[in-house]
């Protein structure tokens, strides 16, 4: 079942003006980007919509990276972030990972990359987990939600099609790394050992640990809630939900997000190879 579309349902430009009555967190991360899409040949800033809490409007970011074209179809893959608003570590992760696609755009050849890194607007200007309304939106998705925020993502995915969709969450249980796959047997295994060891090249370091109450490290494939799970669109090739440790030191958190990234597109580019090939 689709979301309640909200009262006001206006999708406009997202730039520095839109964001000047923003709060501070937002503008502080989303200005990096704004300025790297003005001159940028292959990133484009948007907004996959807005909504109003009193006499406050919250915007819900798109940027866009167009890579270079790989020779066969365009593959568009969807990535999220901040679904929890007290989970900024994913967010921070999709800005470095878009800069450095700047830098290096070959890293996306083939995709059109739609990113949404603050899904939550709301709960990540107060640092809570759920929105203002308190709803846990990782639960509302194709449940007939009245919540904003999960009528602007359901109808991105509806209208684009994504044929791969990414999730970046925070996992305050764990000091390690985690992939949890839906997807068929074959494309699973096939993405989830590269990715997992991606994210472990760079140091695991805890902060602030006490190794009694932490659980054994563990890089794991499970099943868990997904953002198109019983959803109302033609299957998805797959989508992986990537798990950050929140007790990791910060390099490590953005770092090893950033490399599991660039490894889930080099792996899915080398699979689709093998099956043009075939």
């Amino acid at each position: 079942m689709k979301a309640v579309p909200p009262p006001r349902r206006i999708a406009v430009p997202l730039n520095a003006d839109v964001l000047h009555d923003q709060k501070k967190p937002i503008q502080s991360l989303l200005n990096p980007l704004l300025d790297l899409a003005e001159n940028s040949d292959y990133l484009i800033a948007g907004s996959a919509g807005e909504f109003a809490v009193g006499a406050e409007i919250f915007q819900i970011p798109r940027f866009i990276f167009m890579g270079p074209g790989g020779g066969g179809d365009t593959v568009r893959m969807g990535i999220f972030a901040a679904i929890h608003g007290d989970e900024s570590e994913g967010a921070e992760a999709l800005v470095e990972f878009l800069q450095e696609l700047e830098r290096d755009p070959q890293a996306a050849r083939g995709y059109h990359l739609y990113i949404y890194p603050l899904c939550n607007p709301t709960g990540f200007t107060a640092r809570t987990r759920n929105n203002v309304s308190d709803k846990d939106l990782s639960k509302d998705f194709w449940r007939g939600s009245s919540q904003p925020e999960v009528y602007y993502l359901e109808r991105e995915m509806g209208v684009l099609r994504f044929q791969g969709v990414i999730s970046v969450h925070t996992q305050s249980h764990s000091k390690s790394f985690s992939l949890n796959v839906n997807s068929s047997a074959i494309l699973s295994h096939a993405l989830a050992k590269p990715v997992i060891q991606a994210a472990q090249r760079f140091p695991s370091d805890v902060a602030s640990r006490s190794d009694g109450d932490l659980p054994p490290t563990s890089s794991h494939v499970v099943q868990r809630d997904f953002l198109t799970r019983g959803c109302e669109l033609n299957t998805v090739p797959f989508e992986l939900h990537l798990g950050i440790p929140r007790r990791a030191l910060k390099p490590s958190q953005i770092n090893g997000t950033v490399g599991a990234l660039k490894a889930i597109l080099d792996s899915y580019r080398a699979l689709l190879s093998i099956g043009q090939n075939i």
